[in-house]
């Protein structure tokens, strides 16, 4: 009997600390939860989470993560737990836009609409210049071909055609990081503009469609706050038979001059004498509503609480394209979207609540310039000086079967089933010191390989450049970021926990801290 119920304590014994155990407030992320939430959330439903779609998914998600809010039972941050976002929209107006090549006797010889641009003013704009067939606008130091070389570009139409020489020969696809050189080049001779053809030889047909769908969807501001950061340049794209017409007074089309400058391994640059352009950008603007939803722990302590650890994610994507295909955008950015509502789960389980407040803020607009992580680091719940740190989500569903190589390119650093890449700027090393010990405790691989490219690339930029210490989440770029394959069936939801205890973790003990960390490398204006 005696052994009997010696047993029997210590089975009880035994289940009530598994029960203890499975109360852990970080033991309430769970996969199937993350799981559950991001099905619905990154569904067809949603139609992309963009502005304008015929049914309203944006709309639909946050009121979908306001629900969800509600239920757990965290406090608003602000009325109703939406933070309304003004914005200004400017897209594309095809009937007011054209590209004239006007004649040496002032007609106009040749007007098409088959082009588009890509970024540019909010407002009509117009361009108008002396035109030059530049080849692929491309220099090699090594070899010193040279597609430029005595060419006066300075506020000339320079018509470039993708890729370079090299490229052509090894019957590789486009690489718009040599396009942005040619860009740089153009800028450097003092260009206004510059016309992208994609070339008669290349592989990749549908290079120019998939700016193009990315270009059609327009561009957003902040409504009363200064533009985002625009090209130096104009940036135009056209086809094939634009280009014939431009240098049809060679008596050669695009084709026969490419075919030329590949036999022959030399520039065939010209300028365009007979010619000029004259290009009507239209823009059609309006005022669109967004909406942050934000929400909070309110902290234990009475003075502690004033300050916060604020955590962010956007729950936008890109929406439609011209084809009907939706950017259901799983990974980017469902994943944080949802492993964000985990996290708010967990501290809200908490019976004793972190000293700090914990601020969850999921933003809206960042697919169109980080606009709703602007607008809340204008209008804060906490004011930028009383936030500890900011903790972004994104994009942290996705995993390689292994870690990627130390000499990868950044765009295809796709994270292994232990990686975890933290974009920071350093302005602690307390808090890269707490981020540390929590991954070697969860057994993840931390990498800051990111954080160069990347610092002005998420939401977390704008509490960066406010003096907050950043710590942007993110597993890594892979072949599906902003495409209609961007899809559930390849999220990787014990990874995404894992990120999400992560982050937990780090939160919980910065907000829990007598002292606040320490800030001891500010960002520099």
């Amino acid at each position: 009997m005696i052994k009997t119920k010696l047993a029997l304590n210590l089975m009880l014994l035994l289940a009530g600390s598994i029960v203890f155990a499975q109360n852990k407030p970080v033991e309430t992320i769970t996969e199937s939860d993350l799981q559950a939430h991001l099905e619905y959330v990154a569904s067809d439903l949603m139609q992309g989470r963009d502005f304008n779609t015929i049914v309203p998914g944006l709309e639909l998600a946050a009121n979908y993560i306001k629900t969800q809010c509600k239920k757990l039972g965290l406090k608003p941050g602000f009325d109703d737990y939406f933070q309304t976002v003004e914005m200004v929209s400017s897209k594309p107006d095809p009937e007011n836009t054209y590209f004239q090549l006007i004649g040496e006797n002032g007609e106009v010889a040749f007007e098409g609409k088959d082009f588009f641009s890509l970024g540019g003013a909010s407002e009509n704009d117009t361009v108008k210049g002396n035109i030059v067939f530049a080849g692929y606008g491309w220099y090699n130091n090594e070899t010193k071909y040279n597609d430029t070389e005595g060419l006066d570009l300075k506020g000339k139409v320079v018509v470039v055609m993708t890729r370079n020489p090299e490229m052509v020969k090894a019957d590789e696809k486009n690489n718009m990081q040599i396009e942005m050189q040619k860009m740089q080049k153009a800028v450097m001779g003092g260009a206004q503009a510059v016309l992208f053809i994609s070339d008669p030889q290349n592989p990749d047909k549908e290079y120019i469609n998939s700016i193009k769908k990315y270009a059609t969807g327009g561009m957003m501001q902040l409504k009363g706050g200064q533009a985002s950061q625009r090209m130096p340049i104009k940036l135009l794209f056209g086809t094939e038979e634009l280009a014939d017409q431009i240098v049809k007074e060679s008596g050669k089309t695009l084709a026969q001059i490419q075919n030329e400058m590949s036999e022959s391994g030399s520039p065939k640059s010209f300028d365009i004498k007979e010619l000029t352009a004259k290009v009507l950008l239209g823009k059609a603007v309006s005022i669109i509503e967004g909406k942050n939803i934000v929400a909070m722990v309110e902290g234990s302590d009475p003075v502690l609480k004033n300050e916060c650890v604020v955590y962010t994610a956007h729950y936008d994507h890109m929406g439609v394209d011209g084809e009907g295909g939706i950017y259901n955008g799983a990974d980017d950015n469902g994943t944080g979207t949802v492993a964000l509502l985990e996290i708010a789960e967990a501290f809200q389980s908490m019976k004793k609540k972190p000293k700090r407040s914990i601020v969850f803020a999921w933003v809206t607009a960042e697919e169109k310039g980080l606009i709703g992580s602007d607008y809340y680091s204008r209008n804060p719940v906490f004011a930028m000086e009383k936030t500890l740190a900011d903790i972004n989500l994104d994009m942290i569903g996705r995993s390689a079967e292994q870690e990627p190589d130390p000499d990868a390119e950044v765009e295809k650093s796709l994270a292994g089933p232990n990686g975890l890449y933290i974009v920071s700027g350093k302005q602690s090393s307390e808090l890269m010191g707490i981020s540390n010990d929590i991954c070697k405790e969860l057994g993840l691989i931390p990498s800051d390989k990111l954080s160069q490219a990347f610092l002005t690339r998420s939401d977390y930029y704008h509490f960066y450049k406010n003096g907050v210490p950043v710590l942007g989440l993110s597993t890594g770029l892979h072949d599906d970021y902003h495409t209609v394959n961007d899809e559930l069936a390849k999220i990787d939801y014990h990874k995404m926990k894992r990120v999400a205890q992560y982050s937990f973790l780090v939160g919980e003990k910065v907000a829990n801290q007598k002292q606040r960390i320490v800030v001891d490398n500010p960002a520099m204006e």
